[in-house]
């Protein structure tokens, strides 16, 4: 699958997210390392503290089907601009679970899609 489909996929998953009045719906496609894909999307409730996020979904739904290493991981959230953001738990997370060269590709639902490696992003997170 190749990361336009990544991406159109992932705009399908986040069609089933719930979210709270006035969230944001988002979905995202994990690319298991063997070539197997799977969805994830936002989950929202009242206490926010039960919130979950697309991606570590995603890695659930993977992890479940014997999926052992995630290769590429495509994030729809129409935010109109800025790339959704990757919660610091979900990262630590792909740390352990993702290959060496692990990418994600970021649509921001303006047509533009933005690759960045795991690495970037917690070197980004890191100097925030």
């Amino acid at each position: 699958m190749d990361d336009r489909n990544l991406i159109a996929v992932a705009e399908q998953a986040a069609a089933t997210s719930k979210v709270r009045p006035g969230g944001l719906f988002s979905g995202c496609t994990v690319k298991a390392d063997d070539g197997r894909v799977f969805r994830g999307c936002v989950l929202e409730y009242a206490n926010s503290d039960l919130d979950q996020d697309p991606i570590s979904n995603a890695v659930a739904a993977a992890r479940s089907e014997g999926v052992r290493k995630i290769q590429r991981i495509g994030l729809y959230s129409p935010t109109g601009g800025p790339l959704p953001m990757i919660p610091s738990l979900t990262l630590a997370r792909l740390q352990e679970l993702g290959t060496e060269d692990l990418v994600i590709i970021f649509s921001p639902g303006t047509g533009d899609r933005v690759e960045k490696s795991l690495a970037k992003l917690l070197q980004e997170e890191a100097s925030n």
